[in-house]
């Protein structure tokens, strides 16, 4: 399944990198911006606890509605597995991170911007150890794995929430998908100089 949806970013990608390339438009943001996001993190999997995320994106605008970057993402969460006898156990919390390149497409040019995106990459778990009732313990290892990732929010001016969900395959048993709510600035990207008299914007 995660080979799909990273194929599938992917292709999403590329396509909109030279559909972009065919058609020329007035560019009212500037070209290039960083985004700085921290928020809540939670596994899907039984036995998991939640935690928290930090990323960091810099971004690159195609145009006033599409933009491309590569999110570097650390979430520190307790990974949790099911054990030989059923029961879900929670493992110790650790730092995961994801290398994940993304694109997004934003509804409006205006102040308030919806946007939808979507991306695929690396994301390397930590491992998981956890004790048994019976007084053994179960160890996984960490493990890097392609996944992706598909999110939704809005923009306010330099002010950015979303929700984003990464989809990764299941280590033993281990399910390794989590999501994040996230709140963040935008760095750069402003509207240009020339076009900040326009009600529009």
């Amino acid at each position: 399944m995660q080979k799909i949806i990273f194929t599938f970013s992917l292709l999403l990608i590329v396509s909109t990198i030279v559909a972009q390339g065919r058609f020329e438009e007035i560019q009212h943001y500037k070209k290039f911006k960083v985004q700085a996001d921290m928020g809540y993190a939670r596994p899907t999997g039984k036995g998991s606890k939640a935690g928290v995320l930090l990323a960091l994106e810099p971004k690159i605008n195609l145009s006033d509605k599409v933009s491309v970057g590569l999110r570097m993402e650390a979430s520190a969460v307790a990974r949790g597995l099911v054990s030989i006898n059923s029961s879900a156990v929670s493992g110790e919390a650790g730092l995961g991170l994801a290398f994940v390149p993304t694109v997004d497409y934003y509804f409006t040019n205006k102040l308030v911007r919806p946007f939808v995106g979507a991306g695929g990459g690396i994301y390397n778990l930590v491992g998981v150890t956890a004790s048994t009732s019976g007084g053994g313990s179960i160890s996984i290892p960490a493990v890097t794995k392609l996944g992706g990732m598909l999110r939704a929010g809005v923009e306010v001016w330099h002010i950015r929430a979303g929700f984003h969900y990464n989809l990764i395959a299941k280590s033993n048993n281990v399910d390794n998908n989590y999501y994040g709510i996230t709140i963040g600035i935008v760095f750069g990207g402003g509207i240009k100089d020339e076009y900040k008299s326009n009600d529009d914007y």
